[in-house]
């Protein structure tokens, strides 16, 4: 079919984006508040504008055609220029309005404890808190402030190095992880099988280890005594000092990735954004 004439809608595009990056129409349904149908729908619509193929459509899964790997830069550069500019030329919705985007274990655990302080000091600042279970999700594009896990991040500023280690609760003594219960988090560079293989260790072939998309799932199946869980120090520091969980072991191993602060470029940079930044860095 020949390509029609003109640019394609702009939320076929959005759409386009999101399920590229995802591969997975279902989970860019979630991510734009739509129905999977309507994401599926957009994308054929996109494609006979078009005139070719920009998925792969596999019983297992989805891929990206040559014609779709060729096309996603192209219209996430239009997109982030699209937003760019309309917060240049028409502004924020309130320059004491902040957005900010951060993962979710993160904001749980490290983040939101310290928010009072910050909200005392700033009474006039009304925060939104845009959360994320993996990086880089980009749910918030038009955001303020980005807190990234991730390694080496250009242009952004070191926020915290992390470590991994095992946690329980304390009633559990001195587990053996041998015949625990345990609990990791999926996607993470560093898990049970890394950590023990840095001490020359393995797991049993009979051993098992549930998952989560989250560190806070295995955070409070530790606090309920029901895992041994690994974590990162970043999220379990203040259970541990408040004697909530124990870390039954001595060794951590550090992670690739490290937490990131991203800023707008300073030209775009609201006072509530520079106000937040500063704040966060003396933390």
């Amino acid at each position: 079919m020949p390509p029609s004439d003109g640019l394609p809608p702009l939320n076929q595009l959005r759409v386009f984006e999101a399920a590229a990056r995802l591969l997975s129409f279902t989970r860019a349904a979630q991510e734009l508040h739509l129905t999977q149908p309507a994401v599926s729908q957009q994308i054929k619509a996109l494609e006979r504008h078009v005139g070719r193929p920009l998925f792969v459509r596999r019983h297992q899964g989805l891929d990206l055609s040559e014609a779709g790997i060729a096309y996603l830069p192209i219209v996430q550069r239009s997109l982030a220029a699209l937003t760019t500019g309309t917060q240049a030329v028409f502004g924020r919705r309130d320059q004491l309005h902040l957005t900010v985007q951060v993962n979710l274990s993160f904001a749980i655990y490290w983040l939101t404890p310290r928010l009072p302080d910050f909200m005392r000091s700033h009474p006039d600042i009304v925060i939104d808190l845009v959360t994320v279970i993996h990086d880089p999700e980009r749910t918030a594009a038009a955001a303020d402030v980005e807190i990234r896990f991730t390694e080496e991040l250009a242009g952004a500023t070191l926020l915290r190095r992390t470590n991994a280690f095992p946690i329980c609760s304390p009633g559990l003594g001195q587990p053996d992880w041998r015949t625990a219960t345990l609990f990791d988090c999926t996607a993470m560079s560093v898990g049970w099988r890394n950590w023990l293989g840095d001490q020359g260790q393995e797991l049993p072939a009979e051993q098992r280890v549930h998952l989560a998309s989250t560190y806070a799932v295995g955070l409070m199946a530790a606090e309920h005594r029901s895992a041994l869980s690994m974590t990162l120090d970043v999220f379990a520091e203040e259970a541990i000092a408040d004697q909530r969980l124990v870390a039954p072991f001595d060794h951590a191993t550090p992670l690739a990735e490290s937490y990131w602060l991203s800023e707008q470029p300073s030209r775009y940079r609201t006072d509530a954004a520079k106000t937040f930044a500063d704040w966060l860095l003396n933390q």
